[in-house]
């Protein structure tokens, strides 16, 4: 797994386990973006490949005209230290795990009725109940508009493993989009302001917004303040901006 293909859990793993604020978050995802153009960072990273960046950045500063500082080089190796400690933590598998977990205490749940278990399982993934109301209310794809319901994705805004019950089956937590829309907004790639406007990560380049077929002319409609909620949730803990 290389960096790119892993950033979107990084972020996640610097939002939601180390508790890293949000300027440090974006400078992390900047100066691995940079040094990924360089070396290889990937789940194969160790403290010796670390330590030999280090060194050769230490040389390599005095030859650029940006990241030049000392200070530069520290944070550079601050943010392979937290990669490093990403890749160990293996973010996939406890985020499996901790799924499982959540899954199994509401089945064991005594006070939940059996229905509204099985809803709330299903909408881990986009189904029953929760996937129905979105449907209701957005009719389409909550931006392209894109009437064919068949083949939308229910997608949670605040993410379903960090939901309590009544957030997981709120018609506001969710948006109901094309599978393009659904996986950027999922892997942080794109947001929306209060206005429904399309917020678009700077990480995101030209070339990659029109092969998406994304611009900053997109917008939401039938936005209400439950969704701005949501949106402020996800726009704190997983866009990459």
């Amino acid at each position: 797994m290389d960096y790119l293909t892993s950033e979107p859990d990084f972020f996640k793993f610097l939002s939601e386990f180390e508790k890293v604020t949000k300027s440090t978050r974006t400078n992390y995802i900047s100066y691995l973006r940079f040094l990924n153009k360089y070396y290889i960072i990937n789940s194969s990273i160790t403290k010796n490949s670390i330590s030999e960046i280090f060194e050769k950045e230490n040389i390599e500063k005095e030859n650029r005209k940006f990241y030049t500082k000392d200070n530069d080089i520290s944070n550079f190796k601050s943010a392979l230290n937290k990669y490093l400690k990403f890749i160990q933590f293996d973010f996939n598998a406890k985020i499996y795990l901790s799924e499982e977990k959540t899954v199994s205490e509401i089945n064991n749940n005594s006070i939940i009725t059996i229905t509204e278990k099985q809803n709330l399982t299903l909408s881990r993934v986009g189904q029953g109940r929760f996937r129905n109301q979105l449907i209701e209310y957005w009719k389409g794809c909550a931006i392209s508009k894109f009437d064919k319901v068949n083949l939308l994705v229910a997608s949670h805004i605040k993410p379903w493993r960090v939901c309590n019950n009544y957030e997981r089956l709120d018609v506001n937590n969710g948006l109901l989009l094309t599978p393009n829309y659904d996986k950027l907004f999922d892997r942080g790639y794109i947001n929306f302001d209060n206005n429904g406007k399309i917020i678009i990560s700077k990480y995101l380049s030209l070339d990659d917004q029109k092969i998406l077929n994304i611009d900053t002319n997109l917008k939401i409609e039938r936005l209400n303040d439950h969704h701005k909620e949501y949106l402020k949730y996800h726009v704190n803990n997983c866009f990459i901006k």
